[in-house]
Formats: structure tokens, C-alpha cells, sequence
């Protein structure tokens, strides 16, 4: 914010491959501005999985499998009961009780057709649900206040807010879920970014282009063709790890610092500030992208 007030007709952009668009999507048609979900699985009886690898690969799921393991290990027969909807083989589908495998594309209408079973109004089902689903529907109405829909991180936007939509029917809503601000400094669609950024290149709006880590070149859609945007910055910085795409085609190249190297600050998936300290001193004098916005 400071580098951009100081020189206001610079344009700052976001990129990641493997975003959470959807996530931030989802939020927004929910409650009109960006928010991340906190699960508390030690809380949860019911858990019914949309895709969501949460014991796996989701932000927070070391956190969130120590929190699930903790609620499968109470004694007796009151324990939580896991229902998976995945079209792809995952850790948290191989943990399920319940496993169910549907296409990539029958996922949201697995979410209409439960949220309509569970209440939720603007529900759009298309058809009758399976029995299966019904039954799953019940279970979880009858543990109101402990149970709780996860979506995963690459389902659709309408996934995400119907998820929203259920866990308020079902009470989870600060009980075994929470919400807070984005953790994001600057929240906003990346892959909108992204192309924003391709057509202000392709106009010859962009006379200095710096690129702090990641790998456009490689990693942006490829019906972008960003390579030929790209190359009509005049000048072209890029602090890289590597020799790779995006360093050939860019005229000056820097040294990145690995994380392990440098100073810094984070917050973790459930918004806890830190600092970042360097456990070695830099091998190859690399620099953090904090050090190229300061200079």
C-alpha cells in the first residue's frame, strides 16, 4: 500500500495457479465480501465431505486431522460419522464411513439436492435425490449444533455459498464453524487479476514489469498466450528461485531468498499473526520480495 501510494499509476496483481478463487467467490455471494472459514471438527458428530480433502491438502488440514482424530476417539457409541461426495480417490475419502463417487460435474447438484433436503431456500435441485442422500440429509438434521458441510476448495462458487447456506441451517454457525476476515492483504480474483494484467500488456499500458516469485509464463491459462503480452513491457524484472520461463524471458533477473533465509511475517489459515525468522544466513546473497518492495 505504501509502494503503490507513492506512485499511484502502478498497478499491483495476484497470481496463483492453484488459487482460491472459488473459496473467496463462495464467500462473496454469501455474505458480500471476502471471509475465511474456521472448522472445528473435535466439535463436529456429522461431517459431510463436497470434495474437500480436509484431512489432506485444505489450509489448515494438519490442524484439522489432529481436530478429527479427537472426535473419532471417543469412547462409546456417540462418535463422528463422515460422508464423502469426491469423484478422485483422497485421504479424507479413504477415512469416510460413507464414500460416494459422482462425477466432477454431479457435485453441485449433490449440494442443491442435499441443501434442499435440509431446507435451505433458493435450493435449485434438478430431479429426485438418491436414498442415500436423504438418509444422509436426516442424520445430519438430527445433529443439529454438531454437524457441518465442508466444501472443497475447487468446487464452483454456488458449492461454497450453498455450504454457507446449510451449516446456518444445520446451527453450525459458532459452533462448529466460525468465520473471519481474509487473511489476504489484498483479496481479489486472481485469475481476473491475471487477465486484467494480460490486457493492459497487449494495450502497451505496462513500461516496467515486476514479477516476485511464481512462474506466469508457465503457470498462466494457456488461451492467454501471456508469453506474447508479456513480452511488451519494456522493461522486465523478475525475482525468481529459478532459471525457468518467466526468467528467460525478462531482462533483469534476482536471486529469491528461500523462506528459510529471510525475515518476514504470515498468518496462518485461521488468521494468527507471526513473525517469520531466517534459520541460515542467505547461500547465494538472494533477496525477498519485502527487500525488492523496499529498494
Amino acid at each position: 500500500r505504501t509502494l503503490l501510494a507513492r506512485y499511484p499509476e502502478a498497478k499491483w496483481h495476484q497470481f496463483d495457479a492453484a488459487g482460491r478463487d472459488n473459496v473467496r467467490a463462495g464467500a462473496m455471494l454469501a455474505f458480500g465480501r471476502p471471509a475465511e472459514t474456521i472448522y472445528h471438527f473435535e466439535k463436529a458428530q456429522r461431517i459431510f465431505s463436497l470434495d474437500a480433502d480436509f484431512l489432506f491438502s485444505m489450509p489448515g488440514s494438519l490442524r484439522y486431522t489432529r481436530d478429527y482424530v479427537k472426535s473419532r476417539q471417543i469412547e462409546g457409541d456417540e462418535r463422528n460419522r463422515l460422508y464423502v461426495v469426491e469423484p478422485t480417490p483422497s485421504n479424507t475419502g479413504a477415512m469416510a464411513d460413507h464414500r460416494y463417487t459422482v462425477r466432477a460435474s454431479a457435485v453441485e447438484d449433490i449440494a442443491d439436492h442435499l441443501a434442499a433436503l435440509l431446507g435451505v431456500s433458493g435450493a435449485a435441485p434438478v430431479g429426485t435425490a438418491p436414498a442415500w442422500l436423504a438418509a444422509a440429509a436426516r442424520d445430519l438434521s438430527s445433529h443439529r449444533g454438531h454437524a457441518l458441510v465442508v466444501p472443497g476448495d475447487f468446487q464452483s462458487p454456488r458449492v461454497h455459498a450453498l455450504a454457507h447456506a446449510m451449516n446456518r441451517v444445520l446451527g453450525a454457525v459458532g459452533q462448529t464453524v466460525d468465520f473471519t476476515d481474509s487473511i489476504e492483504a489484498q483479496p481479489v480474483n486472481q485469475a481476473e487479476s491475471l487477465a486484467e494484467l494480460h490486457r493492459a500488456l497487449n494495450d502497451g499500458k505496462v513500461s516496467t514489469l515486476v514479477v516476485l516469485g511464481g512462474n506466469p509464463i508457465f503457470t498462466a491459462p494457456g488461451d492467454l498466450k501471456f508469453v506474447d503480452a508479456f513480452k511488451k513491457a519494456a522493461v522486465r524484472v523478475y525475482l525468481g528461485s529459478h532459471k525457468d520461463e518467466t526468467a528467460r524471458f525478462c531482462q533483469w533477473v534476482i536471486p529469491m531468498a528461500h523462506e528459510l533465509e529471510t525475515w518476514g511475517d504470515a498468518r496462518a489459515f485461521d488468521g494468527t499473526a507471526t513473525l517469520q525468522q531466517p534459520l541460515i544466513a542467505p547461500l547465494y546473497d538472494g533477496k525477498s520480495p519485502l527487500e525488492i518492495i523496499s529498494v
